[in-house]
């Protein structure tokens, strides 16, 4: 995959009506993605907020933890325990402080998502497939295993990954609603890059594409905010080749 050079800026306002979407890694939940952060990254984002009217979602990705090697029970009991205090660590800021609206906040486990998205075992399935006969995609998707061995386990968390990256880009899961009314944007906040695999599969339309640059109305279809950096990225407009 070839780089070219692109001019990648920060967003400068939010528009109102939509979600903003906040992956919470269960790796990172008590550092980079604790609570404090979490509202330290709401406060900025209110920055770039001109009007109320909009929800933010924190996903936990619990779920793609069974994926690993370590009895189901174990993971259960930790995953459960961490997602149970972030939540009730970040409302207890949120009541303090009087100036968000908890009802806003809606936090939800990963299989939420699995269980409400009709294409989840469609585009896990797709993704499946394409690893084994795509080079360039099975190449990509062992770049972003990064420090992780390659095992299936760990390959299959980058597939539920990519798929439901998808399906919550093209709105086809349904988000509960607070201050959203007609859903107009969904954006990923994460501090972080995006992964490789995930915009090859878009590049190459591995999965059913509803919302594109000509057919929307999401300016975020296709996109994720990478938190440390402060630039936005869309995988239309990211230049390069694949």
């Amino acid at each position: 995959m070839a780089k070219h050079l692109l001019s990648l800026h920060d967003i400068n306002k939010l528009p109102t009506d939509g979600y903003i979407i906040f992956p919470i890694s269960m790796s990172r939940i008590t550092n980079a993605q604790s609570a404090e952060q979490c509202y330290k990254t709401i406060q900025f984002l209110e920055t770039k907020m001109s009007l109320p009217g909009v929800d933010g979602v924190f996903l936990y990705t619990n779920g793609l933890y069974y994926n690993n090697d370590e009895p189901a029970l174990k993971v259960r009991k930790k995953t459960n325990q961490q997602m149970m205090d972030h939540k009730n660590s970040l409302l207890k800021l949120v009541n303090k402080n009087k100036k968000y609206v908890p009802q806003s906040m809606h936090f939800i486990p990963w299989d939420y998502v699995v269980l409400n998205a009709p294409d989840f075992p469609d585009f896990l399935a797709r993704l499946k497939k394409t690893f084994t006969i795509d080079v360039v995609f099975a190449s990509l998707v062992r770049e972003d295993l990064k420090e992780r061995k390659e095992t299936e386990a760990n390959i299959a968390f980058l597939f539920e990954e990519i798929a439901i990256n998808h399906i919550i880009r093209q709105r086809l899961v349904d988000f509960p609603k607070t201050l959203v009314k007609q859903d107009k944007f969904r954006l990923f906040v994460y501090p972080g890059e995006y992964m490789k695999s995930d915009l090859y599969q878009w590049k190459m339309k591995l999965l059913p594409q509803k919302q594109t640059k000509e057919n929307n109305n999401n300016p975020f279809y296709a996109s994720q905010y990478n938190l440390d950096k402060k630039i936005i990225y869309n995988f239309d407009e990211l230049m390069k080749e694949v």
